[in-house]
């Protein structure tokens, strides 16, 4: 028996990769929220996503370990967007620009070439005024929720798999209901066996607008994704949601911030910020047609992502997934993989972490 608790991509795309190498596995998922009842929830973090591949060159030894996650996502991407289409997932040019000096893009340092497609560095006097670095790639845009909702389909036609939706309070419990199981741990911020949770865990706060783009404007919106870093440190970007999912006009990252309801002034600082940056999204009166604000919290960890096996007893095993911050969907696949891998080494040899 696997037991899979948390349903958002990182569960998902496990039970989605656990189904590939063992048809006949008996899975269960169980979460509080679900793609359909977690939409508006923001602790669901994953139907809150942009969501987009953008590399960034790593700070830490920890960010460039985890970048490579993004590796076999981008791979599998690349297949699911020509086999299924319906997956929502659109493979495009994507942008950046830095509107201040940074040394780890202008260098091209580790972890943010290596992967995407077509990578060009913009000539200076192509950039827009006030970018001092900007560079172009192939990359992929995801509307998260139709993804899961197909991950999800999929999983339900073709192998034995039970979705139970409640609110779990220790993996203790799980192991309680389910004797002599494997564990996946994907619950974001991570809960551990006793209830508690991994102090390394912490929660970035985001906010971002759900854009209907003016309609003489709508396939120029829809083909591709930008991201401007601004020199004082906020972001705006503008990320398609393929399939007619709207546009997402982003973004703020706060780590101090528990309010889980739109902030008025963070509307306001990301329509000031895009004014000048993405002039294509606002009507002849100068308006933004917002469909949605969103809130949401990445959960992010200190030491980057835990893909690790923990052995309880002889009858419960957990494998810990959990930790991607804002970058679950991109690490999605690759996490997958290498969280089902401890799975099947633990039946040989004694590794047990990423």
């Amino acid at each position: 028996m696997i037991v899979i608790v948390g349903g958002g991509i990182i569960g998902i795309s496990t039970a989605y990769r656990i189904a590939e190498l063992q048809p006949n596995a008996e899975i269960t998922i169980i979460s509080k929220d679900l793609p359909e009842s977690g939409l508006l929830n923001p602790f669901y973090t994953s139907s809150k996503a942009g969501a987009h591949f953008r590399p960034f060159p790593s700070k830490n030894e920890y960010e460039l370990r985890d970048s490579k996650l993004t590796h076999e996502t981008y791979k599998q991407f690349k297949k699911l967007s020509k086999l299924h289409p319906e997956s929502s997932i659109k493979f495009m040019k994507c942008i950046d620009y830095i509107e201040y000096d940074n040394k780890l893009y202008e260098s091209l340092s580790e972890g943010y070439t290596e992967i995407v497609e077509d990578f060009q560095i913009i000539p200076k006097y192509e950039l827009p005024n006030n970018v001092k670095f900007g560079a172009s790639y192939n990359s992929f845009c995801v509307n998260p929720h139709v993804y899961m909702e197909f991950m999800l389909q999929s999983l339900k036609m073709r192998q034995r798999i039970n979705i139970i939706q409640r609110k779990i309070y220790s993996l203790r419990e799980v192991s309680m209901i389910y004797p002599n199981s494997t564990i996946f741990n994907c619950t974001g911020n991570g809960l551990l066996y006793d209830g508690s949770y991994d102090l390394k865990c912490y929660s970035i706060r985001g906010q971002t607008l759900l854009i209907r783009p003016p309609l003489e404007n709508y396939e120029l919106c829809n083909s591709r994704s930008i991201t401007y870093q601004l020199s004082n440190g906020e972001w705006s970007f503008v990320i398609p949601r393929p399939l007619d999912g709207g546009i997402i006009l982003g973004g703020t990252k706060n780590e101090n911030l528990t309010n889980d309801k739109p902030i008025e002034d963070e509307t306001k600082s990301l329509i000031n910020n895009a004014i000048s940056r993405f002039s294509e999204l606002f009507n002849d009166k100068g308006e933004l047609d917002i469909l949605r604000i969103n809130v949401g919290f990445r959960p992010a960890r200190k030491t980057g992502v835990r893909i690790e096996r923990e052995v309880i007893d002889r009858s419960t095993t957990i494998i810990h997934v959990y930790g991607f911050g804002g970058s679950g969907i991109e690490m999605s696949w690759g996490a997958a993989v290498k969280a089902v891998e401890l799975l099947e080494m633990s039946k040989s040899s004694n590794k047990s972490k990423f």
